[in-house]
C-alpha cells in the first residue's frame, strides 16, 4: 500500500489514546475530537454527532464548548469518535485519579465487549491483569505471551537478575 492507503486505513480503522494527549489548547473539546474524523473526510453533521457522542461516553457531554482541562478524557473520546475497530491505548489511565482510571478501564473492556479490540500498552502490573491476554515485553523481546490470569503473568521484581520476571 502506498502512503495515502496506509493513512486512509489508519484514520477509519485505529483509534489513537495518546500518553501525551496531543489536543490542540485552542480548540474546544468538541473540535479537538473531530480533527481525526475530518481527517477521515467524515461530513461535519456527522462529526458533530459523534464528537457530541464519544464526549458523553467520557463524561464530558456537558462540556462541548470548553477548551480541553481534562486531557485525558477528550483524547479518549477522540479515539472513540471514529468508532474504529482497533484501539490503540498507551497508557489511558496514566494521568487520572484512581475513580476516573477506573471508569476509563471499564469504558474499554465495555468497548471490547462490543468487538473492539482494545490494545492498551501499560507499565502497571494491576492494569495489566485485568486484559484477557499479556504481552510483556522487556528490551525488545517477548518475554510473556499468554493468558492474564496464568499465575506466571504477575510481575514480579526480581532486582539480582533481570528487572522483571514473568
Amino acid at each position: 500500500m502506498d502512503k495515502d492507503q496506509l493513512a486512509a486505513i489508519r484514520n477509519k480503522m485505529l483509534g489513537f489514546i495518546f500518553q501525551q494527549y496531543n489536543l490542540l489548547p485552542k480548540l474546544t473539546l468538541q473540535e479537538n475530537v473531530e480533527v481525526p474524523l475530518m481527517y477521515a473526510g467524515i461530513p461535519k453533521p456527522e462529526r458533530h454527532e459523534r464528537s457530541r457522542i464519544a464526549l458523553e461516553m467520557v463524561g464530558l457531554g456537558d462540556k462541548l464548548r470548553n477548551k480541553p482541562s481534562q486531557q485525558q478524557r477528550a483524547s479518549n473520546a477522540r479515539a472513540l469518535a471514529g468508532d474504529p475497530a482497533v484501539i490503540l491505548a498507551d497508557e489511558p489511565t496514566g494521568a487520572l485519579d484512581s475513580h476516573t482510571g477506573r471508569e476509563v478501564l471499564t469504558m474499554l473492556q465495555q468497548l471490547h465487549a462490543a468487538g473492539n479490540t482494545v490494545v492498551l500498552i501499560t507499565h502497571d502490573n494491576s492494569i495489566a491483569v485485568q486484559a484477557q491476554r499479556i504481552i510483556r515485553l522487556e528490551d525488545g523481546h517477548v518475554i510473556y505471551d499468554g493468558d492474564a490470569g496464568a499465575p506466571e503473568a504477575v510481575v514480579t521484581p526480581n532486582l539480582a537478575g533481570r528487572g522483571m520476571a514473568g
